[in-house]
This record gives structure tokens, C-alpha cells and sequence, in this order.
């Protein structure tokens, strides 16, 4: 990439691998001067790749940076990639999704997000437990929802997820209508299905604070990881 020295970039990540294993200290200097070196690379990345997508570099440019930090100092998990491209993979990871985040057109109510990751869980959860992709029917059962619900929140990921990262490319993007009054509930419940989506939402959120409480990654009363940048 255009002005960055990957070969020294990849050498130096080396060398804060092989100080891991010696004083922390001489560790956390070694990944700090890293990440000082490797800044340019996030600027060349959103330079070369994000050019056109409608976002001024500098505000791209955090996502980006976050990415780097992420390659910094967890660079042992890159699995024999060179530090610059493990690099490069999370940055633009970054990027993207912030990009799809902003970009993304308001097609569907919020608590349809919710909605979405809880299809996601128990599509996983029953791949798990059946040992092949769950039928329609299977999947409706699973989060109460009737089977055309199921459909039209299909097409809400559609439009949730599909997110050009062009910015002449995003006026063409799809925006499929939703008929947000045929997604009702299965089997009766005392609630609206909105109220019902996000109250199940803040409960497994309660329940992984109060696991990752339980595993010692957070303080009492602090939503963030205790120690550590992380992903």
C-alpha cells in the first residue's frame, strides 16, 4: 500500500510476538510503537477503498483507527496471517460497518433489529440442536412468530443489510416494502409484539452482564470489558 512499509510493519508485529512472552512492560511498548507506526496504513486503506463512499476520510477514520487497535493487541489470534493484512481485514471491517450503519435507510422500526438477532440466535440454536437448517415452520415456532411474519422480517434484513458502500451505488439500493402488520405472534402473549421483542432483548442482555460478571470480565456496575482493548 502506498506509503507504508508493510515489511517493516509485519516485522515489528513479529517482535511484539516474541516479547509476549518476556516483560509486559517491554510488551506494551512494542505493540504502542506498533500502532503508532501503523496509523498509515489506516489512512491508506480509506483513501484507496472508501474513496467514493460519501463519508469524509476523517470520520472514517475512527472506525478504522478502532480496527487497527483491534489488530494491535490481539495480532496472536491472526492465525499465521502477516500483521498487515490481518490488519487491513479488520480495518475494513470496521469501516464497512460503520458506513452500513450510517447509510442504512430507516425501511423498518427499530425494535425490527431486535427482531433480527433474535431470528439469528434461534436459526444457530437449532442448527445445533437438529443438525441441519430449520424449516420455516420450525423457525416461526422457535420466536412466535406466524410464518409470513417470518418472511416479511426477511425482507427486512434485506433492507437492513444490504448497504452499498458506494455512495451514487446507495440510491439503487433495495428498499423492500415491509408490512410490518403481518408480523403478529404464534401464540398468545400479554404484549404488543414490539413491547414483547424488546423486553426479550434487555433480558438476554441482562443475562450476559450478569455471566460476564459472574466470569470476572466486568466490574460490578460497568457495562465495559475490565481490562484490555477488545473486539
Amino acid at each position: 500500500m502506498a506509503g507504508v512499509d508493510v515489511t517493516d510493519l509485519n516485522r515489528r508485529a513479529e517482535k511484539v510476538l516474541r516479547s509476549a512472552a518476556g516483560d509486559e512492560a517491554r510488551e506494551s511498548e512494542a505493540r504502542e510503537e506498533l500502532l503508532r507506526l501503523a496509523i498509515p496504513l489506516v489512512e491508506g486503506i480509506i483513501r484507496e477503498a472508501f474513496a467514493t463512499s460519501g463519508f469524509p476520510a476523517e470520520e472514517l477514520f475512527r472506525p478504522g483507527y478502532l480496527g487497527l487497535l483491534n489488530a494491535v493487541y490481539n495480532f496472536d489470534l491472526s492465525h499465521g496471517q502477516p500483521f498487515a493484512v490481518y490488519a487491513e481485514n479488520l480495518i475494513k471491517g470496521e469501516v464497512r460497518g460503520y458506513i452500513r450503519e450510517r447509510a442504512a435507510r430507516a425501511a423498518c422500526p427499530l425494535w425490527m433489529n431486535d427482531l433480527n438477532r433474535q431470528v439469528e440466535r434461534a436459526q444457530a440454536r437449532l442448527l445445533g440442536e437438529k443438525g441441519r437448517l430449520p424449516t420455516l415452520a420450525e423457525l416461526a415456532d422457535a420466536v412466535n412468530i406466524v410464518e409470513e411474519g417470518i418472511a416479511e422480517i426477511f425482507k427486512a434484513r434485506e433492507a437492513l443489510c444490504y448497504v452499498s458502500l458506494d455512495a451514487e451505488q446507495r440510491a439503487h439500493d433495495p428498499a423492500p416494502r415491509i408490512d410490518v402488520g403481518k408480523i403478529r405472534s404464534l401464540r398468545p402473549t400479554p404484549f404488543p409484539i414490539e413491547h414483547r421483542v424488546r423486553i426479550a432483548s434487555a433480558i438476554e442482555r441482562l443475562a450476559g452482564l450478569e455471566q460476564r460478571l459472574g466470569e470476572g470480565l466486568l466490574e460490578p456496575g460497568d457495562d465495559r470489558p475490565a481490562s484490555g482493548p477488545r473486539s
